[in-house]
């Protein structure tokens, strides 16, 4: 007998825990077989970005701190949602994410960037499902995986703590996406899965208000991938109307109202934002040092190289690569308006769709050289298996290079906050501490950044650093001040009398 009526109770009880388990193993097997590119992907991707764990927080990341603190977790919340806070945009939900980071991680970097990290790996996921749903080619995935886990365009955006809008908004675009192209391949019988797919985009929405360019993304994904509109054109405007309406919406009220939240100097269309498309489009492939101010005559050559291929992708590529041209041209329509600065963080959305497009039509070119002959299958697979690796290798360097460099910068800002609480454990409401020739002397940092990190640290409080020769030329208040010259030794208090010119 297969099942032996004489196994007492307790045996059972013992032997069905271990057979569970067992399973378990065989199916976790049976999936790393299947899925080993993602898995492999996964790895290369957090060896890659695992040093940065350790970095400190950078400047600008105590602007949210600070006010975090300041505010109080309930009033935070309320005035970023009426964008009444010193965060320069409209980001609720990711206001209500550092919310919960501060609560559980204070001071320690760490965890804000491991939270980071996690959701960069989990859109490495939500992207392998989409190319594999979209193609059947599970090796089509694992390179877009892993192209966009490495990708040295968006150095500094993975676990750079106030660059978490870009990476969140851009996990639930990814999980739009999936949903969508599941949806309509599923001829439509699943209504939870539109659902689904609306819902993640207004988080992506929530979590960055520049996401709501993706609309037309999404809906172009339903078009190609649907069937039943063909025959009931109505069917295609039903379904728009929820992304459409939403976007619309947050356009007609940016359009309509003054918000200095939202709009600020430099952000205009013009000539310029011809120049910036070339310097995102040819940052992207080759991402070398820093994102340029202007594009240089080699980066109009490959931005060209790159239009030609994403309008021939377009007209003659298969389906998910058409979605995926439409999506890194919008994905970058948020940011080609900012005349001041380039930053790699805004490529962040537009590398994975880069990184799609470039993987589906890359197997696509490697299956047709296989299949012409018996004798071109072991080359190209040992040319395409060599690509991938030099891709990977050369992208993954200059990412830890980048992040290296950052992660050096944030030095700076872990002194002043060791030097600040070695000299001042708590310091009574409404003070401010006033450097004397600290190194933090930058004005766009003395604008919010210095001030910020006093605020992380007390509260109601305020830091600054001047040359000594300003405090002379201009004496500042000194009611409910303290003062701390920088020495070789660090930070140290002074009295006023030393710091002050007699009236």
């Amino acid at each position: 007998m297969k099942y032996p009526i004489s196994v007492p109770a307790e045996g059972f009880a013992l032997r069905r825990p271990r057979a569970t388990f067992s399973l378990a193993l065989t199916d976790a097997w049976r999936f790393a077989l299947r899925h080993w590119g993602l898995l492999a992907a996964l790895a290369v991707t957090f060896a890659v970005h695992a040093p940065t764990l350790r970095y400190f927080f950078d400047g600008d990341d105590f602007v949210v701190l600070g006010d975090i603190q300041y505010r109080g977790n309930a009033h935070y919340l309320l005035d970023t949602f009426l964008m009444r806070d010193i965060v320069p945009n409209w980001r609720p939900l990711t206001g209500l994410v550092y919310m919960v980071e501060w609560r559980l991680f204070g001071l320690d970097a760490a965890g804000w960037r491991a939270v980071n990290l996690a959701v960069h790996l989990g859109s490495l996921g939500l992207m392998y499902a989409l190319v594999l749903r979209a193609t059947r080619r599970p090796a089509a995935g694992a390179v877009a995986a892993l192209i966009f886990g490495v990708a040295g365009a968006h150095f500094d955006t993975v676990t750079y703590i106030t660059a978490l809008p870009h990476v969140l908004a851009t996990f639930f675009v990814l999980a739009s996406l999936l949903a969508i192209v599941a949806y309509a391949q599923g001829n439509e019988r699943h209504g939870r899965l539109f659902a689904l797919s609306f819902g993640c985009f207004a988080l992506a929405f929530l979590a960055n208000e520049g996401a709501f360019v993706f609309a037309p993304v999404i809906v172009a994904a339903y078009a190609l991938f649907a069937r039943r509109w063909l025959d009931a054109p109505v069917r295609i405007i039903a379904h728009a109307f929820p992304f459409g309406a939403l976007a619309a919406g947050w356009l007609a009220f940016y359009e309509s109202c003054s918000c200095p939240q939202l709009k600020f100097d430099g952000y205009s269309f013009g000539p310029h934002v011809a120049s910036n498309y070339a310097v995102y489009l040819s940052y992207i492939p080759a991402p070398v040092r820093n994102v340029p101010g202007d594009p240089t005559p080699a980066g109009w050559a490959i931005a060209g190289v790159v239009l030609a291929v994403m309008l021939f992708l377009f007209v003659r590529g298969p389906n998910i690569a058409r979605v995926c041209v439409l999506g890194v041209a919008l994905a970058l329509l948020p940011y080609v308006p900012v005349e001041i600065w380039t930053a790699s963080r805004y490529t962040y959305a537009a590398v994975a769709f880069f990184a799609i497009g470039g993987a589906v039509a890359g197997y696509q070119a490697f299956d047709r050289v296989r299949g012409a002959h018996r004798w071109l299958r072991v080359p190209a697979q040992a040319v395409a298996l060599a690509l991938v690796v030099v891709v990977t290798g050369l992208y993954a360097w200059q990412s830890y290079a980048q992040d290296a460099r950052s992660g050096r910068g944030t030095d700076r800002w872990q002194l002043l906050a060791d030097q600040l609480r070695a000299n001042y454990r708590e310091v009574p409401p409404g003070t401010t501490i006033w450097i004397i020739d600290g190194p933090w002397t930058n004005p766009m940092e003395q604008y919010t950044w210095v001030p910020s990190v006093a605020r992380a640290l007390y509260g109601d409080a305020a830091a600054f650093d001047l040359p000594a020769g300003a405090y002379q030329a201009d004496p500042p208040d000194t009611q409910r001040a303290l003062f701390l010259r920088w020495t070789i030794d660090g930070l140290r208090p002074v009295p006023e009398q030393q710091v002050v010119a007699p009236q």
